[in-house]
């Protein structure tokens, strides 16, 4: 074995060196050296190697706890860095995971966009469907409600009207039988032929069973007879209904073998001087008095000569004439003077004879002469005069 101390020239000098001869260095038996009895040169060597060995046995324990940190160091550098490496493995795992977990969290969230878009337009198309619904159920409730204000409004304009011309107004357009609430009653309105809102007052016709108008004065205040055939609508409501306004009369008549005529009357004044006739004459009982001011037809004036009389029956004589009842010698109450050129509440005659005129008539010029008309249909309305 050889120890060396290093210098600074790089020489190593030999300090101890042990011969084959020798065997080994230190102390042989009493601590002398072969050959050396004394053990003088081994004493001497041992004590130059005792501070030689120390420094080096320290040095070689210095370089042996320093390799022994060095090599803890690299094992515990080694071990972190796997420790790292694993750390870092573990966290390229998990940002794996996460990019996964992203990638399904973007995947579930285009879903969910794609989801509420589709809600979205779906929502969207139930609300336009919702408003166009909406709509369409207000239009129809607008609709609804103008009907039924219209149909109120009609209903209450109907409960109010007070003759046919109220009711043509309204939109009644065709010609039949029509109650008049304000007045309650059922009348016949003639509807067609241009100019409808005619209310018929007095209608004779040839049916098989015969109206009697051989009626007394109540009879005649009340009205009697049907609708549908013959009828008198009565004084009383006469006088009510003109009472309203200012009327026109309006006459047709017709003969077997002639055939049609008509007459008119502005009743501007007829029935103005009739609603104050009839007010004072019901008031003193002396019947029911007209005027006629226009006139105008294919046929002659025959209610001139009735101009200013009062109505009268056979059981109320307010006629002219002073030898008897005109209405108990020709039936049928009328506005008799001395007796009649138009009577038109007389009875139909069994066969027509042109030769008497004690029937159901009207007197006419016919090639000159006067003649009376066989009368078998006669209808008298009335409508408000033009404004």
């Amino acid at each position: 074995m050889q120890l060396c101390q290093i210098q600074e020239s790089d020489k190593c000098d030999y300090i101890v060196a042990t011969t084959r001869r020798y065997g080994a260095w230190g102390v042989v038996g009493g601590g002398g050296r072969a050959g050396d009895p004394g053990g003088v040169y081994t004493q001497q060597e041992t004590r130059l190697e005792d501070p030689t060995t120390e420094y080096y046995v320290t040095l070689i324990r210095t370089l042996l706890a320093n390799t022994t940190q060095s090599l803890q160091d690299t094992l515990t550098r080694l071990s972190d860095s796997a420790a790292k490496e694993a750390t870092l493995k573990d966290l390229w795992d998990s940002l794996r995971d996460v990019k996964e977990s992203v990638g399904s969290l973007e995947r579930s969230i285009e879903g969910i966009r794609s989801s509420v878009d589709n809600g979205v337009d779906r929502t969207r198309v139930e609300i336009r469907m919702f408003r166009d619904r909406v709509s369409e159920e207000l239009a129809d409730l607008r609709n609804l409600l103008e009907d039924k204000t219209k149909d109120e409004s009609h209903q209450m304009a109907e409960m109010l009207a007070t003759d046919c011309q109220d009711l043509y107004d309204l939109g009644f357009n065709a010609t039949g039988v029509y109650h008049l609430p304000k007045h309650g009653r059922d009348v016949l309105c003639e509807m067609e032929g241009g100019d409808g809102g005619w209310l018929v007052v007095q209608r004779r016709v040839r049916v098989a069973d015969q109206v009697n108008f051989d009626r007394d004065w109540d009879a005649y205040k009340k009205g009697f007879g049907d609708v549908e055939t013959e009828f008198w609508i009565g004084n009383d409501f006469l006088h009510v209904l003109t009472n309203q306004k200012s009327y026109q009369l309006h006459i047709d008549i017709h003969d077997y073998e002639k055939g049609p005529y008509w007459t008119a009357y502005n009743t501007d004044s007829l029935i103005t001087y009739l609603i104050v006739l009839i007010s004072i004459h019901h008031s003193v009982g002396t019947g029911l008095d007209y005027a006629l001011i226009a006139f105008s037809g294919n046929t002659t004036d025959a209610f001139t000569y009735h101009h200013g009389r009062s109505f009268s029956t056979s059981d109320r004589d307010n006629d002219l004439y002073a030898d008897g009842n005109c209405a108990e010698q020709f039936t049928g109450g009328w506005w008799y003077d001395r007796c009649y050129d138009a009577h038109l509440n007389g009875v139909f005659p069994a066969v027509p004879d042109r030769q008497n005129a004690s029937y159901l008539t009207w007197w006419a010029q016919d090639e000159g002469k006067r003649v009376p008309l066989v009368l078998d249909k006669v209808t008298m309305r009335i409508k408000p005069s033009p404004v």
